[in-house]
């Protein structure tokens, strides 16, 4: 019997969005010692991730799992997870912290200006399109997901684990 992947990524996804949430709201804040918290943050979650699906091999699919099955699992929570903490992102920017999302153009523009890059009506108008709240959580949700690729591709590799062919 197929062990219920996607029913198994939902009960599990709450926990990394959670995580991922902290991580955004770490890195907003102006302190630097937060933005540091927020770097380790990052190591748990791969770690997380890893254990995660560890678990899930373990305990749903009884210790046999193949590299795709790892790789759509570890994809699954983390772009769920993503989808949590772009609301999270959604409601910091838009009622805690307004400011936020204003002073990351100017810092953009800034360095738009720093490196002589030219820059008409059309450019700035994109760019401030982006740092609205609903653009600005959509893109992470998109950039979280090669993010998500990128880790399974590598974590898979280490909790595929098949049949052996001297077993039956």
């Amino acid at each position: 019997m197929q062990p219920n992947l996607i029913k198994s990524a939902f009960y599990n996804f709450h926990i990394l969005g959670l995580l991922l949430s902290v991580k955004f709201i770490l890195s907003a804040q102006k302190f630097e010692i937060f933005a540091s918290f927020a770097m380790i943050l990052s190591i748990f979650i791969i770690f997380f991730l890893y254990r995660m699906t560890v678990h899930y091999r373990d305990m749903e699919c009884k210790g046999k799992i193949s590299f795709g099955q790892a790789f759509s699992y570890m994809f699954l929570i983390y772009v769920f997870g993503s989808i949590v903490s772009a609301i999270v992102m959604m409601i910091y920017t838009t009622f805690i912290d307004t400011h936020f999302l204003a002073s990351l153009l100017d810092v953009t523009l800034k360095m738009y200006e720093t490196l002589k890059i030219p820059m008409d009506d059309k450019t700035y108008k994109l760019i401030e399109a982006i740092y609205n709240p609903a653009t600005y959580s959509i893109l992470n949700v998109f950039f979280s997901m090669i993010g998500a690729a990128f880790w399974a591709v590598i974590l898979a590799g280490f909790i595929k684990k098949e049949k052996s062919i001297f077993e039956e």
